[in-house]
């Protein structure tokens, strides 16, 4: 063993270039398993929830991608009377209206209705219910150290932290943590619908009230003082017309929502709505989450399968390497073995000495390319979560140890002939 790390030590740039071809090829192949599978279970699984989506008209991508995903911006609003509308079809289907508009340091805020969180399991806490409470995924939770009673400040606009107005004047309460879900749950914040239309008024009014100050400034001083008494009851009126529009708010009939998501339950209840809904004289439009899905899927799979070539090609290239770079080695075998001859080691002795040099050199690849394999996920998981798919850190699947069992076979095939030609030799 010792003699295999001198040995490995006194041919440097062989053995550096066998180990960074050899990580390559597992962290490739490795990869491009993981993130693709993924992937397609990422869109299957929303699959499983919600088959009818009802939104403006506009891209059937763009509306199931903003309100299945959270990741594109809504296409516009549509009263909440349609929600009773798509209710007076079947009372047991569950429909589920979501508000998007609003973000905490990037996370889109979802407003909705407590349904929306059937099934889902908490980590911490309970589903939000009185005004202001929210429920944030695990992401969130983790990303800004979130706990139970800790508050949070919205700013307006649908994923834009930096430029968006903040509401500051209505913060939200976290009451519950969600368990890690693995999709776009995991990076969202969920409320009652009510109170994003409540931070909206209140923005509405806080705009109203700076255009009226500004208007204000242009007026003399004499004026200002004259009309004062005019003023204080001006501004009692808006006092007073706040708390109409915070009630107001909470009025259903009056609010609005982003997109509606319907379980129908049966084939009959979707095409009922897709046929009511899909008609040229109103602007709104009803989509089928499947066929959707798999007009996006058959995009994603010719995506899929260019990265799958290109990854293959980079894996086999990174494998022929191996290869040379193992017949290039073998070259000083032979000089190795005569120096453990002459010092009296057995056949077994030398041919242990060549398993160890080999077992170095694939155990070395294989923790570099283990790594590398975490880091590029993280990055990966970057880039997929803006797409509404998290993708699981710690998720193997097993055509990935076939691929990695199939790479280090090929590595060793070179010392495997040698080592038989090497007692073909010495048999005769």
């Amino acid at each position: 063993f010792k003699f295999a790390l001198k040995s490995i030590n006194s041919k440097k740039t062989i053995s550096i270039l066998y180990v960074i071809a050899l990580s390559i090829s597992m962290t490739i192949s490795m990869l491009s398993i993981n993130i693709s599978s993924q992937i397609q279970e990422g869109f299957f699984r929303v699959d499983q929830k919600y088959d009818v989506v009802v939104g403006n008209k506009g891209s059937s991508t763009q509306l199931l991608m903003s309100s299945i995903f959270f990741s594109e911006d809504p296409l516009g609003t549509l009263p909440y009377s349609v929600v009773d509308n798509i209710k007076d079809i079947d009372e047991t289907m569950k429909v589920v209206p979501i508000a998007l508009g609003d973000n905490y340091r990037g996370s889109k805020i979802v407003g909705t209705e407590p349904n929306l969180l059937e099934g889902y399991e908490f980590s911490k806490g309970q589903v939000f219910g009185e005004d202001f409470e929210v429920v944030v995924g695990s992401n969130v939770a983790k990303a800004y150290n979130l706990e139970i009673g800790s508050q949070i400040v919205s700013s307006h606009g649908a994923g834009d932290a930096i430029s968006g107005h903040d509401h500051s004047d209505s913060p939200y309460k976290v009451v519950g943590i969600l368990k890690s879900t693995n999709t776009s749950y995991d990076n969202a914040v969920f409320t009652d619908i009510c109170n994003i239309w409540s931070a909206h008024s209140n923005h509405d009014e806080e705009a109203h009230n700076e255009e009226e100050h500004s208007d204000e400034e242009h007026h003399d001083h004499d004026e200002e003082h004259s009309h004062e008494g005019e003023h204080h009851d001006h501004e009692d009126d808006h006092e007073h017309s706040d708390e109409e529009e915070h009630i107001h708010a909470h009025d259903h009939s009056d609010g609005e929502v982003t997109a509606i998501l319907v379980r129908s339950g049966n084939l009959g209840n979707a095409n009922q709505i897709i046929k009511d809904f899909n008609v040229e004289d109103k602007d709104l439009q009803a989509i089928n989450v499947t066929q959707t899905l798999r007009k996006l899927m058959g995009n994603v799979d010719i995506s899929k399968q260019i990265a799958l070539i290109l990854s293959s090609l980079v894996v086999i290239l990174a494998i022929i390497i191996v290869v040379i770079m193992t017949y290039m080695m073998q070259k000083t075998y032979d000089k190795d073995l005569e120096i453990l001859h002459i010092l009296g080691a057995s056949q077994g002795k030398t041919i242990g000495y060549l398993g160890y040099q080999n077992s170095i050199l694939i155990i070395v690849s294989l923790l570099i390319s283990l790594l590398s394999r975490e880091i590029v996920l993280n990055l990966a998981n970057k880039v997929s979560s803006s797409l509404g798919i998290v993708l699981a850190m710690n998720k193997i699947y097993s055509l990935e140890y076939i691929v990695l069992l199939a790479i280090i076979v090929f590595s060793i095939l070179p010392l495997i002939f040698y080592i038989l030609k090497n007692k073909r030799n010495k048999g005769e």
